[in-house]
């Protein structure tokens, strides 16, 4: 166990002894202690204590040699400051070197079910529904690291005007093969992958619907079914070249089949008919507005398909949370799904993490993109602008909830000015290292150096940057910390001789330990772990 949870754990049990409540937060001092905590504020304003004397009864209760601290002290207006000794940091890298790449699995086993990039299956993946792979992904991979259980989900939507819009555009680029002259529809896609997909379809019928029209029997369910598939399996390929796979895809056109959007509604509450339309009360449960699940048509509103598609995630696999990773144009949706979880007995069992636009910036000019025109920025064309690597970093360097500034410039450089190049190289200086060194066992000691103790100290805050993800989801801080840690080390390596050093053995536990949580972190975000460069 980390000296901070140890620490943790006793200030909780004095604060049981003493009769009183409250959770103990323990943080890295900004002051010149290792560790701090307002826990003697907390319950002296509570319980109208003094909080200068509460403090020093709680210290005089703590073996601080028990928990392997030099000194504890009481600072006004009230914080408790731990001194941690050398014996403990060594203990910290001999517990990173021990658990491996288990280190800072959280063991919190919750499930989770989030749900990213579900893009239209009528074109190929835009820089939007990439940032949404990149923070999805990672998103995932922290929450299964902590030890949780995780299902990744795309969410097809395979029915409705899109749909219908993608046969339409599809069949008239089939025909264009044999008449160029042929009318694509006002309301069509006319995108080139449009085009390549046409070729698909040639490709595998020939010439078979060159005298059919749209109104002829099968032929528009065809289009529908065919374009949906060529796109599906292209949006998956796309997604594998930049390490992004799924668990579970579920079918919008499956919940119509199985008859589960029928079954939905005879079941739901809180509903009422007015003007002939369907209506859902969830101005009950916090909505601004009551919502139309059928309308006067009689057809359903995409929000009923909606519900239904959150009730089948939940009953599936009875997940603690489900996470939706949704685009800005979606904000409007995420009350009134609240709304409609609540109302079907599931209140606080969504979030959504929002994400905005991206912008490719190439020599400090943004490079303009334009769907309609066919010159959208494509997964495809960004893979050939720059790496893997770059594209899962860079996607996940701000926090979702600002736009995102893509600069290629930087994302291409091989050098300490991009940020992937600073961390790979860091670890890959470690491994390097490690190979040339003759000592293969990593035990440390005791550590002095201020440079080692500091990066000792970000080696030991991995722990709380992955429970904080997992309570916030902010997945940059993981890529900050990453190039923190990097920074760090490549300044102590530069400053430190170590092979040969009378403390070798000491000095590259410390590498390694380094190097685990480098790896993870690597792992994580979905960036390549490099052994040489």
């Amino acid at each position: 166990m980390q000296i901070d949870e140890q620490i943790k754990q006793v200030l909780q049990k004095i604060i049981n002894n003493f009769g009183y409540e409250a959770n103990v937060v323990l943080t890295p001092s900004k002051s010149h202690a290792d560790y701090s905590t307002n826990l003697a504020m907390v319950v002296a304003s509570k319980y109208k204590l003094d909080v200068i004397d509460f403090a020093t009864k709680v210290v005089e209760q703590i073996d601080k040699d028990k928990l392997f601290l030099t000194k504890i002290e009481v600072v006004k207006p009230g914080f408790i400051n731990f001194f941690v000794s050398n014996t403990s940091y060594a203990n910290i890298v001999n517990n990173i070197i021990l658990e491996g790449e288990n280190f800072a699995n959280l063991k919190q086993n919750k499930v989770y079910n989030v749900e990213f990039v579900s893009a239209n299956p009528t074109g190929y993946l835009h820089l939007g529904h990439v940032r949404s792979a990149a923070i999805g992904a990672a998103l995932a991979n922290v929450l299964e690291h902590a030890g949780n259980k995780v299902i990744r989900e795309y969410y097809i939507n395979d029915n409705g005007v899109q749909i219908d819009n993608l046969a339409k555009s599809l069949f008239a680029r089939y025909q264009q093969i044999f008449n160029p002259n042929f009318a694509m529809p006002e309301d069509g896609y006319f995108g080139q992958d449009i085009i390549w997909a046409a070729q698909q379809v040639f490709d595998l019928v020939k010439d078979k619907y060159q005298q059919k029209s749209l109104e002829n029997e099968g032929v528009l369910s065809f289009f529908k079914e065919t374009g949906t598939k060529i796109f599906l399996e292209e949006i998956k390929k796309d997604l594998a070249q930049i390490g992004i796979h799924f668990d579970v895809f579920s079918s919008e056109k499956k919940l119509y089949q199985d008859k589960k959007i029928d079954n939905l509604l005879s079941s739901l509450k809180h509903t009422y008919k007015r003007d002939d339309a369907l209506w859902l009360e969830t101005t009950k449960f916090g909505d601004d507005k009551d919502r139309v699940l059928i309308k006067q048509d009689g057809t359903y509103t995409y929000f009923t398909p909606d519900i239904t598609y959150h009730l089948q995630k939940l009953q599936s696999n009875n997940p603690d949370k489900l996470i939706n990773v949704w685009g800005a144009d979606h904000i409007g949706y995420v009350q009134r799904m609240k709304s409609a979880l609540s109302i079907l007995g599931y209140p606080n069992k969504v979030d959504f993490l929002i994400y905005q636009l991206v912008k490719l910036i190439k020599n400090n000019q943004e490079l303009k993109m334009s769907k309609r025109r066919g010159t959208s920025f494509t997964l495809k064309d960004l893979l050939e602008l720059c790496s893997k690597d770059a594209i899962r970093y860079f996607m996940i360097n701000r926090s979702e909830n600002t736009n995102l500034d893509f600069d290629l410039d930087q994302a291409n450089q091989i050098s300490d000015q991009n940020p992937v190049y600073i961390i790979q190289y860091s670890y890959a200086r470690i491994a390097q290292l490690l190979l040339k060194s003759e000592i293969k066992e990593y035990q440390a000691t005791s550590f002095f150096e201020e440079n080692e103790i500091k990066l000792i100290n970000i080696l030991k805050e991995f722990n709380e940057i992955i429970a904080t993800i997992t309570k916030n989801y902010k997945i940059n801080l993981l890529n900050q910390y990453l190039l923190n840690l990097a920074k760090t080390f490549n300044s102590f390596y530069s400053n430190s001789k170590i092979i040969g050093n009378p403390n070798e053995k000491n000095l590259l536990a410390l590498v390694k330990a380094t190097g685990i949580v480098l790896k993870i972190g690597l792992k994580l975000i979905g960036v390549s772990i490099r052994e040489r460069m």
